[in-house]
């Protein structure tokens, strides 16, 4: 499997989690307050006041759109990575991850499929990390989800989440990492015992 796939995934993470951290930077020095002055014209950009924001609305927009753009990328590369190494069409990668239910379990068998065809390592090693992986990444979609519906800046996305994030894209990284760095040569029997000094 060729490992330019996996560096795709690395340099995908990479970015969605620079995106991330750029959004939170923004939210903890203005989101609250900008949250405060969009609701006291209504959200009318013709209201008096409106243009005082329309700067920081403006670099808002391109944060959001920034991270869902990366966001986008990383999932494509994840996918295409996961299709390759799992030896399954992308369309059934792709399903793993979006059909309900089913996404709570098949994205981390199909994982596992890609290390079993491999073969890479500890078992016990990569199931800790398979894991830690899954669990993190439903703890990050948990505290997305509880802090959109409690925040009192534009989006609800803090410190909190991107701590949360972070350490998932890190496991992430770390489960393609394990499936794709290269095997460790292991030489024949016969061979080994040819080349022993004892043999000569």
């Amino acid at each position: 499997m060729p490992q330019r796939s996996a560096f795709g995934v690395y340099a995908a993470l990479t970015s969605q989690i620079i995106s991330l951290a750029a959004l939170v930077a923004f939210e903890e020095l203005r989101g609250q307050d900008l949250a405060l002055q969009i609701a006291a014209f209504g959200g009318d950009p013709k209201a008096p006041g409106a243009e005082a924001v329309i700067g920081d609305v403006t670099v808002f927009a391109v944060l959001v759109m920034a991270l869902v753009v990366t966001t986008v990328f990383a999932a494509a590369a994840y996918l295409s990575w996961l299709a390759s190494a799992a030896g399954v069409r992308r369309l059934t990668a792709t399903a793993a991850w979006l059909v309900p239910l089913v996404n709570l379990v098949a994205p981390v068998l199909l994982a596992d499929q890609a290390w079993r065809e491999r073969a890479n390592g500890s078992r016990a090693r990569w199931l800790v990390l398979l894991t830690a992986w899954w669990v993190a990444g439903l703890t990050t979609i948990w505290l997305l989800a509880d802090s959109h519906a409690s925040h009192t800046n534009l989006t609800g996305v803090g410190v909190r989440e991107l701590t949360a994030a972070g350490v998932t894209a890190l496991l992430c990284a770390a489960t393609v990492w394990e499936v794709s760095s290269p095997r460790t040569l292991r030489l024949p029997r016969q061979v080994i015992a040819a080349m022993s000094p004892s043999s000569k």
